[in-house]
């Protein structure tokens, strides 16, 4: 494994360490942060993937091989990551994993992937580079909102999604204000091929009550908060609301399930029309 240098300036870039870097959202932060001058390190099982998908632009960008389910393999590169001695200004968890399935059919395979893409990494990753984080520097988890709102047939990553904005929270009370900061963004249904994913696997039609996010702009917004304070971020912010609603008041999602999910099978439909025409229009280039 092999890291870039540091470069021999005055000032020197600074640094991003994320996750998921191929998937959708992790793709256009990394290239946004490389536009304005970031060097970027990105833990993925695609690094060549990765390097075809990113442009370095004014940045410095690597794609080091890493399997979040393997504690090992995290342990090494965030260790030569330390060695390094170079502030990482910011740290991404971008990284996540949904298997749609009723809990009966729960197995030992997807709940320990997903336990470990989506939670356990996240924590030991944190844990790893926390002394390597400038006191200044920022955490920023890209959650889901199905870390307030259960997901019926989803169980398992909603435990997770819940699990890590515990996490989020409780280490951002380790720190004062004014130095580390911790964000975690809550993320309604982003058009990227995850969701593609996840709706040929049976997901939820309830990520279709809205139209999907996009990545692009899901992104912006992430490189946007990761200058300001920590916080906590529901997009769209209704979503936030109405997950804390159903928090409070348990029979409420129960009642407007239904509807939703009408809603929702209507907004699927268009969803699978559109990504349909694009395709065809691609095909036609």
């Amino acid at each position: 494994m092999t890291l870039f240098s540091i470069r021999k300036k005055a000032t020197l870039p600074s640094l991003a360490v994320m996750t998921g870097g191929t998937g959708g959202i992790g793709c256009e932060i990394a290239a946004l942060l490389l536009e304005q001058g970031w060097d970027v390190i990105l833990l993925t099982r695609q690094p060549g993937k990765a390097e075809e998908q990113i442009s370095r632009r004014n940045g410095r960008f690597e794609a080091v091989f890493c399997d979040l389910t393997k504690p090992a393999e995290l342990q090494a590169v965030s260790d030569e990551i330390l060695r390094r001695k170079k502030p990482v200004e910011l740290l991404i968890h971008c990284a996540g994993k949904i298997q749609p399935e009723p809990t009966r059919d729960i197995t030992p395979l997807s709940l320990d992937e997903q336990m470990a893409i989506n939670l356990t990494s996240p924590m030991l990753m944190t844990s790893q580079l926390l002394p390597a984080m400038s006191p200044n520097g920022h955490i920023i988890f890209v959650n889901s909102i199905a870390g307030v709102m259960p997901l019926q047939g989803s169980a398992v990553y909603s435990a997770t999604k819940f699990g890590l904005r515990g996490f989020a929270r409780s280490l951002a009370l380790e720190f004062k204000p004014g130095t580390l900061r911790v964000s975690s963004i809550f993320l309604a249904a982003v058009d990227t091929q995850m969701l593609q994913q996840e709706t040929q696997d049976g997901g939820s039609v309830l990520n279709f009550v809205s139209q999907p996010l996009s990545a692009r702009d899901v992104a912006r917004m992430i490189v946007r908060t990761s200058k300001k304070s920590g916080r906590e971020i529901f997009l769209p912010k209704i979503d936030g609301v109405f997950g804390h609603a159903c928090l409070m008041m348990p029979w409420l999602l129960r009642l407007s399930t239904p509807v939703l999910e009408k809603i929702g099978k209507i907004g699927l439909q268009r969803f699978l029309k559109h990504r349909a025409t694009v395709g065809s229009a691609v095909k036609k280039e």
